[in-house]
């Protein structure tokens, strides 16, 4: 008895084969594969935090492009016990905005990677190096520089014992410098070398005035307490 031919109702192409019994191209696997994967992806957005849901190709809604991430806004920053308002983008460090935008040049930008310590600022009482800190994180902190010297007792201090003690040779090093004293001085008005060393171990002097720099730390903290 012969054999039955099995009928196929697919399509069949101009070499009278239906895709089921034809080989595979390597530009029909991308091709299928690319429809694949957007379908799916059109439906996990689609889907959300609420399940997914089976949609037909060409029924999905129009969403709009989202704005620019990095796009400038308006921030408001505490800095030396003043509030300004100041246009930044998300990703711009504090210490361009300091002394770009503010005028508050004292902070000194130096390695840009949180090395030197030059670029040293308070935040909520805290040494930290702006040019790793975001501006907009800042918002709602409290940021010192070393502009405050005449409202800060314990930065006045640092600032007048530095000459009388040599501090600096090219000084660029000074400010952030005399910012990373200031908690430790804030603290413990008796400190010892190994104290100063500590609070200072983030600081580079690139003229090795090191010395001088613990000695300026040392008086400031002696003239805190009354010079005794």
């Amino acid at each position: 008895m012969a054999k039955t031919k099995k009928r196929s109702n697919a399509p069949k192409d101009d070499a009278g084969e239906t895709p089921w019994n034809r080989p595979i191209s390597r530009r029909d696997f991308v091709k299928t594969g690319i429809a694949a994967s957007g379908v799916a992806g059109a439906a996990v957005v689609v889907g959300g935090k609420g399940g997914l849901q089976a949609l037909q190709v060409g029924t999905l809604p129009v969403t709009t492009v989202p704005a620019d991430p990095f796009a400038p806004r308006l921030v408001t920053l505490n800095v030396n016990g003043t509030s300004t308002q100041v246009q930044v983008s998300p990703r711009t460090l504090l210490v361009d905005v300091l002394r770009d935008s503010m005028g508050l040049i004292a902070t000194k930008k130096a390695c840009n990677r949180m090395t030197c310590g030059s670029c040293t600022v308070l935040i909520d009482g805290q040494a930290i190096e702006a040019c790793g800190y975001l501006a907009v994180r800042a918002a709602g902190h409290q940021i010192v520089t070393p502009e405050i010297a005449t409202k800060d007792p314990v930065v006045n201090a640092l600032q007048q014992a530095a000459p009388i003690a040599d501090m600096g040779q090219c000084c660029y090093c000074n400010p952030g410098i005399i910012m990373a004293a200031t908690p430790l001085l804030r603290q413990n008005t008796n400190p010892s070398v190994a104290d100063v060393k500590a609070a200072l171990s983030g600081n580079i002097c690139r003229c090795g005035n090191y010395m001088h720099i613990i000695n300026t730390v040392m008086l400031a903290a002696q003239n805190l307490r009354g010079g005794s």
